[in-house]
């Protein structure tokens, strides 16, 4: 832990602020990563069951993705119309998604004594993947496995920082891995507002067919994000509320049925 003081400028002239965005991911097609998929090999009903809901889910956030991406490029045009000159940036490559090991096991700590007196039985979700059972099951990750994913931790963060040293803000895709990243590394992260879904937007699926309440069906709000350094709240802050003034999204709310 370090203390750090936070003094917020709003006169802050976000014009001079070096800019970045992650160039891939904003035009990364839906599915690439799932291109190369290999042969499933052979299992019981129950599992073919559960590869089918997950199938119709990875689906469905492919087809959010690609409904979306016309905010994301709205929103690349809008920076650009406000003046601001953005850099291509790239996060550092790692394996990222080996080390969710260490957030889920924190996530497992900080609601501990939910799991351990038995009130996470109250809670709705009791599938495989929900928070209940993710707790539950952190208890069984070994204590080399939390070792190794920390060495590899420190590592991205030096990255990171790194990449940091040439930009104040970076603009990425909220659904991109900068969320695993940045959850990682701890570098600040301001989440906006960026327009509602129309009605031609795809349509959520059930539970049963393997949905969640994250896919976002028609009149759903979308978001943008913006990273920033280490301790670099403030210049992110200031270069948010300028994209906040000049879209108005946040005025916006969804219908209530």
């Amino acid at each position: 832990m370090r203390d750090a003081a936070f003094n917020w400028d709003a006169e802050l002239d976000w014009k001079k602020l070096r800019v970045g965005y992650l160039k891939n991911d904003f035009e990364r097609k839906p599915g690439e990563e799932d291109d190369a998929q290999k042969e499933e090999p052979a299992a019981s009903e129950e599992e073919k069951k559960k590869r089918e809901r997950q199938r119709k889910r990875r689906e469905a956030f492919q087809a959010r993705a690609a409904y979306d991406r016309r905010y994301n490029d709205a929103a690349l045009s809008r920076l650009k119309e406000m003046g601001v000159t953005m850099v291509p940036a790239e996060m550092p490559k790692f394996p990222y998604d080996s080390m969710i090991t260490m957030l889920t096991a924190e996530s497992a700590a900080a609601f501990d004594e939910l799991t351990r007196s038995g009130r996470d039985k109250l809670l709705t979700s009791q599938g495989p993947e929900d928070w209940p059972n993710t707790f539950r099951t952190a208890r069984f990750i070994p204590a080399v496995e939390y070792i190794q994913a920390s060495r590899a931790r420190r590592l991205a963060m030096d990255g990171v920082a790194k990449v940091f040293e040439n930009f104040d803000v970076i603009v990425a895709p909220t659904g991109s891995q900068q969320l695993v990243i940045t959850n990682l590394t701890g570098h600040p992260a301001v989440i906006l507002p960026n327009g509602i879904r129309g009605d031609d937007a795809p349509k959520s699926p059930s539970d049963e067919d393997g949905g969640d309440d994250n896919v976002g069906g028609p009149g759903t709000p979308v978001s943008l994000t913006f990273l920033g350094g280490l301790y670099g709240e403030a210049k992110l802050l200031a270069f948010a509320r300028a994209y906040q003034e000049a879209t108005g999204f946040h005025r916006q709310h969804p219908k209530l049925t």
